[in-house]
């Protein structure tokens, strides 16, 4: 995004209008420029109409994720030999790391990107999110121990985004779905994907992407292939990504500062606080297989454990299966 169309946006985002000719003057540009900026601003997914005798005006407000207001709110120990960056647009936070990481040293990067168009959930399904209010977040991390040690780490990471939303006050039926969906009223909120890469036993790089639904336009909601749901939805207001941003990029850092030592197994037992999906009927499907069952929580390495009436519970790991309630 050019910075024209960025500092048009930044004026509109309060949800007032303004005449083109305000918006030219206060930014030195002609009103050519401002309706081009205009015209750019909703190729990206930006609703802005032009309301005769008013002006330019954003069909609602949006919050712009603010850089210094999220690095002046974490502390020191957050930011140590971190690296923030905010994206305008980006095709995936999490392959832009991965790519970054060919060439400079990701640990603890955190990329936050305004606009995604490839986003990634797992088994390659497209992840969507409306332009400017979302959260799409991608971080970076660098474990000595090797992936032998980060078993688990997936559930973790979505026990830790859940606990960090009902702390900073959102409903506590948000919950999660195994293995990495966050939902509510078994709608989906959000999702995270963890990328590995490097050694079983020795020095490894993972990449942890997260998509949270904070507010989805009508026509992002009817292209999802699945129930979702958005904070707004959920709250009745307004939401503020910054904090929320904030809230997660220290929570999810602790994560990986301690996981080595503390492991899975002192996430393990908090996993049922969560889980949407417990002593459910449900369907575990893996190729053109299917089975049916009772959702019986998990492992101690993370896998499904699914009660299909015999003894012991059938054991599913996240890689190969999707997971659904039983119709």
């Amino acid at each position: 995004m050019s910075k024209t169309s960025l500092q048009v946006l930044g004026m509109l985002a309060s949800g007032n209008s303004l005449s083109g000719e305000l918006i030219g003057q206060t930014l030195g540009i002609s009103r050519m420029a401002v309706s081009k900026a205009i015209k750019g601003l909703n190729q990206r997914g930006l609703n802005i109409t032009s309301v005769s005798g008013k002006g330019y005006q954003l069909e609602s407000p949006v919050q712009l994720l603010d850089k210094e207001v999220i690095c002046s709110a974490l502390s020191e120990t957050v930011l140590l030999n971190s690296h923030i960056e905010i994206l305008q647009q980006i095709e995936s936070t999490s392959d832009y790391l991965l790519q970054q990481s060919e060439t400079r040293d990701i640990n603890r990067a955190v990329c936050l990107a305004e606009c995604q168009n490839s986003g990634r959930g797992r088994r390659q399904r497209e992840w969507h999110a409306t332009p400017y209010r979302n959260i799409i977040l991608s971080m970076g991390w660098c474990f000595d121990e090797g992936m032998a040690g980060l078993s688990g780490l997936g559930i973790a990471a979505g026990i830790t985004i859940a606990r960090t939303m009902h702390e900073a006050g959102f409903d506590r039926d948000i919950g999660l779905k195994w293995p990495n969906d966050i939902v509510w009223n078994d709608s989906k909120l959000g999702g995270l994907l963890i990328d590995v890469r490097g050694e079983h036993d020795g020095p490894c790089l993972v990449v942890m992407g997260l998509g949270l639904n904070l507010a989805l336009s009508e026509e992002d909601q009817k292209s999802i292939d699945q129930v979702c749901v958005s904070l707004e939805q959920i709250t009745n207001n307004a939401i503020d990504r910054n904090s929320l941003v904030i809230d997660l990029i220290r929570a999810l850092t602790e994560l990986f500062e301690t996981y080595t030592s503390s492991g899975f197994e002192s996430y393990q037992h908090l996993w049922t606080d969560y889980d949407c999906l417990y002593n459910r009927e449900v369907k575990v499907i893996r190729g053109e297989a299917s089975f049916s069952g009772i959702a019986m929580g998990i492992d101690e390495f993370g896998a499904l454990l699914l009660d299909e009436g015999k003894e012991p519970f059938s054991r599913f790991l996240s890689g190969d299966v999707s997971l659904r309630l039983a119709l």
